[in-house]
């Protein structure tokens, strides 16, 4: 189920390139098609007993390249996003969770995308994807 949905967000973020702007910048620069990465986030929030909390919110930015985003984990504690970019190099991950109930103080995480794992597919495609597991502590 988890692999349908990045592809279909892949499928999405394909369609949506075809109309938006970039399909009219892309065939000058690379011709038809323009190279991609994937970045792929899963992650797990828990307390200090290791249960998982739900509703918490987590905020997913990058400290580059133009991905900033806010999700919530579902009622195992659990949060996905895909997204698809142009390819610009190395960047840091940052995500932040909050929990809107004040009940946990904030954690935050950077990771490099040197430190994720990485599948290249070709020259023109490449995939980051890393699971985080970030524990809340109470205020």
């Amino acid at each position: 189920m988890k692999k349908f949905r990045v592809l279909f967000n892949r499928l999405l973020m394909a369609i949506s390139g075809v109309f938006g702007i970039t399909s009219c910048i892309a065939p000058v620069m690379y011709g038809p098609a323009m190279p991609e990465d994937f970045l792929e986030v899963d992650g797990e929030v828990t307390n200090e007993a290791g249960v998982p909390l739900e509703s918490m919110q987590v905020v997913i930015n990058t400290s580059r390249i133009s991905i900033k985003d806010t999700v919530y984990t579902n009622a195992s504690g659990e949060f996905e996003r895909a997204y698809g970019f142009p390819q610009e190099g190395n960047d840091t991950l940052l995500i932040e969770v909050n929990d809107t109930s004040e009940v946990y103080a904030s954690e935050k995480v950077q990771i490099p995308f040197t430190e994720m794992k990485k599948e290249t597919y070709s020259e023109w495609s490449t995939e980051y994807s890393v699971d985080v597991k970030l524990q809340l502590k109470k205020k």
